[in-house]
């Protein structure tokens, strides 16, 4: 028996909004004794939005704005579930999202952001592009201008911004500044607002001067007018009037998200919720919200970020105090606050209450009050923490079968799952063992894999190992046929672990029946980390298997994915992975080998393997000598996932790459090859390495390619070579 830490809270935030990623780095600094902590967003970045209008003038790149979100919670050991909230169930404490198992919270908190409320104009929806989110904006413009710089038909481009307020103006100066210099593109621009008056709640100064620039810049305003209608090409004005358009931006006045007013909490008639001074639900003393999801009573605040980077220290105090049994802090919002205004340029305008100064030392002064803030979440990697979270308590846990989770979490989990049958199992799933009648003329193919979790999303987890441990199936061209799991769950609260061990086998289950393979049984375990694996039963035809014996002189070696996942995993381990680099390799483990095995044999594959835990170099030495051959490797050649090759040259790496790189005889100029390290590194649900006879290659390629593969020539079988060896070229 040991000791062993524990959950026993759980702690949602939904969406990662400025004041979400204040709680998530104070909680990585200053963790919460039994506290697991979800954060779930549809995006892997979250938007500086002081940032923004210099994004979109060009005066910032991608990284210089957005919060990887990902690294953060990495960093800070918070799980993060890169999805999209489609419901809330308050009295059952649920959250459903798009394809994912419920998720459950003791306390939630909601920082969603707003958006433009198309729903408010006809058609607005399907014409033109809303300025939130950025990122899907931003996609949009950059398309738009592509398009129109090879458009002869059309000399003179109608850009139209709908919204007289910050984000309005800001907006309209930074696409007209981004279109500086540029000769393909003749633009006009236009500005509807629906106020008499430009940035109604600036003051007067400030309302003269944007007006005037603007004026100056050749945008014509129209003012005190609403858009009534949207169609293609054009806008309707609630006076009638139509407005020529080829590119319209929605910064009209902010809507929610449907699904918080459909849940049932208190919320204002634009669908916000209501909070108290202490940012939490008039309606659900368990729920907070803050930033432009909230709408704080009794005085509504200005959807604006500066209130959303103040709440997130009260927000954070409000948290903790409430799973202490402590006083909670109220928010006082301030009556004025300073507020900085782009021209497009680098030029601002700043202003607070009546005060007005405007100058390029103002954008200068601005450029640096953003960088510091986006600096505070550039963090330094820690030291990786367990996915038991911090020690709770000095509880003694039993090991053998003292260890198994209790049977009411398993029957509970049981009871959820929806598990296929076939008609070749005989035996019920619960029985001692799995009786099966293999298929009748068919050989029985069965392999195993298990290891811990590399990821805090145990859905994801699962998934990625039911893919990888069919790997091996697909490998030697057979079809899967039944599984059975081992899965080890963290220690925690009965209710924590029923929710893990029910989401890991969720996901598995998907890939499973994606696969068209059933779950015959299992074992399940508690431990200190979640650790899971499969072992699976395929079926082939006799003299139909593909081995690591049958490469003949002249084959083409075709690999099917990229590699990368041991060292993008490492670095990912200790909070030095990019978020994007994380979703790309997500996306290649999550790929299944099943359409890529049945296009190798269709082309005549004469050998295969799965390259996974020994690396490219390790599979590849297997497959040759078994074949008694000798084989020439193209390292230019071989498609290697994003960042895996920064990581690797920061000297990340996994912890198997040392042992797979103790059977390198290779010396010379190949060491010194940026790829050459990544041969030994080791593949979670990688891709298979087949044999492919010459005459077959370019067209097997054709196909795996059509198919959505990665895949490369990477090297050729050659007779010249010593049997059992591998030179680079």
């Amino acid at each position: 028996m040991n000791h062993v830490s524990a959950y026993k809270n759980d702690l949602v935030l939904i969406g990662g909004g400025h004041s979400h990623v204040a709680v998530v780095k104070e909680l990585g600094m200053k963790p919460l004794a039994g506290l697991r902590v979800t954060l779930v967003s549809e995006d892997s970045y979250t938007p500086y939005s002081g940032m923004l209008p210099g994004l979109i003038a060009g005066h910032y790149s991608f990284d210089d704005c957005y919060i990887d979100l990902r690294k953060l919670c990495q960093w800070a050991n918070v799980r993060f579930i890169h999805n999209a909230v489609k419901s809330l169930d308050p009295v059952a404490r649920k959250i459903t999202c798009h394809q994912y198992p419920p998720l459950s919270y003791d306390l939630l908190s909601i920082n969603t952001g707003s958006q433009p409320a198309l729903y408010t104009i006809n058609g607005a929806a399907n014409c033109g592009h809303a300025v939130k989110p950025i990122n899907k904006f931003l996609s949009h413009w950059r398309q738009w201008l592509d398009s129109a710089a090879v458009n002869t038909t059309n000399p003179l481009q109608h850009i139209v911004v709908v919204g007289g307020g910050a984000a309005g103006v800001e907006v309209l100066l930074a696409m007209r500044y981004s279109l500086h210099g540029n000769t393909q593109i003749n633009a006009k621009f236009t500005l509807v607002c629906a106020d008499e008056e430009l940035l109604s709640s600036h003051n007067a100064r400030v309302q003269k001067f944007f007006h005037d620039h603007l004026n100056i810049l050749g945008v014509k305003l129209i003012m005190g007018h609403k858009v009534a209608a949207a169609a293609t090409n054009h806008l309707l004005l609630d006076d009638g009037s139509s407005l020529k358009t080829n590119f319209v931006t929605w910064a009209i006045n902010a809507g929610s998200k449907p699904w918080t007013a459909d849940s049932g909490l208190a919320c204002d008639k634009h669908g916000f919720v209501q909070v108290d001074q202490f940012l939490r639900s008039i309606s659900h003393r368990d729920i907070f919200a803050v930033g432009d999801s909230a709408a704080f009573t009794p005085m509504p605040l200005p959807k604006a970020g500066v209130y959303a980077v103040r709440q997130g220290p009260i927000l954070t105090h409000n948290i903790v105090a409430t799973f202490r049994r402590r006083t909670l802090r109220p928010y006082k919002p301030q009556h004025h606050f300073l507020s900085l205004l782009t021209t497009g340029g680098r030029y601002a305008v700043a202003s607070r209450g009546p005060f007005f100064i405007k100058g390029k030392w103002v954008w200068q002064w601005k450029n640096f009050v953003d960088r510091r803030f986006m600096a505070r979440f550039n963090l330094k990697p820690m030291a990786v923490k367990s996915s038991a979270g911090v020690v709770m308590s000095e509880t003694m846990r039993c090991g053998g079968c003292g260890a198994k989770v209790s049977s009411s979490v398993l029957q509970n989990v049981l009871a959820q799952l929806n598990i296929k049958s076939n008609t070749d199992v005989v035996s019920e799933l619960g029985d001692d063992a799995a009786i099966i009648n293999p298929p009748v003329g068919m050989q029985w193919v069965q392999s195993v894999d298990f290891f811990r979790s590399f990821i805090d999303d145990p859905y994801l987890f699962g998934r990625v190992a039911a893919n990888h441990g069919l790997g091996d199936i697909y490998a030697m061209g057979a079809k899967p046929h039944s599984a059975l799991v081992t899965a080890v769950i963290p220690y925690g609260h009965p209710r924590i672990m029923q929710e893990t061990l029910l989401h890991v086998m969720q996901g598995a289950l998907r890939v499973l029946d994606e696969e068209e393979a059933v779950l015959i049984g299992g074992h399940s375990g508690e431990g200190p980390e979640l650790a899971f694996g499969l072992t699976v039963n395929g079926s082939l035809k006799p003299g139909q298997a593909l081995t690591k014996v049958g490469l003949n002189h002249g084959d083409s070696l075709i690999l099917t994915k990229p590699l990368g996942t041991g060292v993008l995993l490492a670095a990912n381990m200790a909070a030095r992975c990019e978020g994007r680099w994380l979703d790309n390799v997500l996306s290649f483990m999550l790929q299944s080998n099943r359409n890529a095995a049945t296009i190798l044999q269709k082309y005549g594959a004469r050998s295969c393997t799965n390259i996974t835990g020994f690396g490219l170099l390790g599979h590849a030495w297997e497959m040759l000598t078994a074949s008694q051959c000798g084989a020439v490797l193209t390292l230019n050649a071989i498609p290697i996932m994003d960042g895996a090759l920064q990581c690797n040259a920061a000297d990340v790496r996994s912890t198997l790459y040392n042992a797979n790189k103790a059977t390198d005889d290779c010396q010379g100029a190949v060491n010194q090859h940026a790829v050459f390290p990544l041969l030994f590194d080791p593949q979670t649900a990688g891709g298979l390495l087949a044999g492919i006879s010459a005459d077959q290659t370019e067209s097997c390629l054709y196909a795996l390619i059509e198919a959505g593969y990665t895949a490369a020539k990477i090297g050729v079988v050659d007779q010249f070579v010593p049997l059992n060896s591998i030179i680079f070229n």
